[in-house]
């Protein structure tokens, strides 16, 4: 059944706190969000590090450009060292090739088979990129395997407020509850980079 509801977050939610709403509002601005029309629950406490991640990056560059990844690796583990190694050499990449300032999300998962995976996301300077080709590239040199490329790449833009909720609603869907919490003790389901957010200083 469609929710129509749209539970609205003026501070960061409490870990593990959920919707199935099909929309939600993160201060004072609205976005879909992907919980197939109601059926499913998302986190709330992985959307609201994510929409903070995007804003940062359009308070310093008018288009921002969304990628998401997929790794999967027999030699993951509950512990997130492992992908986290293979992020940190990606970011090394990207910034190699001129990209100043990356953001990014990442969640841990695991369904049935014995391994965890993971979702990224990042936001990229828009105006330095047009095509998702080459860091899928990369991502695949840096796992030693091919991944599956997810072809939902949107641009985003700082003043078309339907290419945001565009984007976020592709990110939610790492936000999905199901798969999580099977990490070890101690350990975290998700992570996000820290940029800062300009305000109303913006540059391009």
């Amino acid at each position: 059944m469609f929710n129509t509801l749209s539970p609205e977050i003026h501070q960061k939610p409490a870990k593990g706190s959920l919707t199935n709403a099909s929309k939600i509002v993160i201060k004072d601005k609205s976005y879909d969000i992907n919980t197939h029309y109601g059926k499913y629950e998302v986190r709330t406490d992985i959307l609201w590090p994510m929409v903070d991640q995007l804003a940062a990056m359009l308070s310093y560059h008018s288009k921002v450009y969304q990628i998401r990844l997929e790794a999967h690796s027999k030699h993951y583990d509950g512990q997130n060292k492992e992908f986290t190694g293979d992020l940190n050499k990606l970011l090394k990449w990207l910034k190699g090739k001129g990209h100043k300032r990356v953001a990014y999300c990442w969640v841990r998962e695991k369904d049935r088979s014995k391994h965890f995976h993971y979702h990224l996301v990042l936001w990229l300077n828009g105006h330095q990129i047009r095509s998702p080709d080459s860091v899928y590239m990369r991502w695949d040199e840096i796992l030693g395997a091919t991944q599956e490329w997810v072809r939902s790449t949107p641009m985003i833009h700082r003043n078309k407020p339907e290419t945001h909720s565009k984007g976020i609603y592709i990110a939610s869907y790492l936000a999905k509850q199901r798969t999580k919490g099977y990490g070890d003790k101690g350990t975290r389901d998700f992570s996000t980079s820290i940029l800062k957010n300009l305000n109303t200083t913006w540059r391009k």
